[in-house]
């Protein structure tokens, strides 16, 4: 995991794909998945799984498979509840295909539907591409634009 930034006191990190799931945060965190080729299965399932054990709160997609990712994460985590027994999961997905990423990534400071129980000094931002496709310089440019008061619009 890279650290990139920080932004609205949230840490900003990289992960790239292939290191997932055991970078990931043990909680606290919001995930920005970008995909613009269909994800292989078995690896965005164990993602998934991971993701949910280390106490994600919201689930981001963009890209040209962002609904799709969107979909398969809810799916994944309706088995995980019905066939597994496992307690309601309280992860928000999103998906966001008619945006462009700068908007999408500057949502990821500003959730509206985190938990109330959530600390919001101590939230990650997680940014992963499924491509495999480093974005990390491309995501701390649009950083350096939000702290310059860039708004969507």
């Amino acid at each position: 995991m890279k650290l990139l930034s920080t932004y609205n006191n949230q840490k900003v990190c990289w992960i790239d794909y292939a290191d997932l799931p055991e970078q990931l945060p043990a909680n606290n965190w919001i995930c920005l998945a970008i995909a613009n080729n269909v994800p292989d299965d078995d690896i965005f399932e164990a993602f998934v799984n991971a993701s949910v054990a280390n106490g994600l709160l919201e689930f981001k997609a963009w890209g040209k498979y962002g609904e799709l990712l969107h979909d398969n994460f809810d799916s994944i985590v309706s088995f995980i509840e019905v066939m597994e027994g496992h307690p309601k999961i309280e992860v928000v997905t999103t998906w966001h295909n008619d945006q462009s990423l700068a908007d999408v990534f500057w949502q990821c400071f500003f959730a509206t539907s985190l938990p109330e129980n959530v600390d919001l000094n101590n939230l990650t931002v997680v940014c992963t591409d499924l491509d495999g496709i480093d974005r990390s310089n491309e995501l701390e440019e649009h950083i350096g634009q939000f702290k310059q008061g860039w708004l969507p619009e």
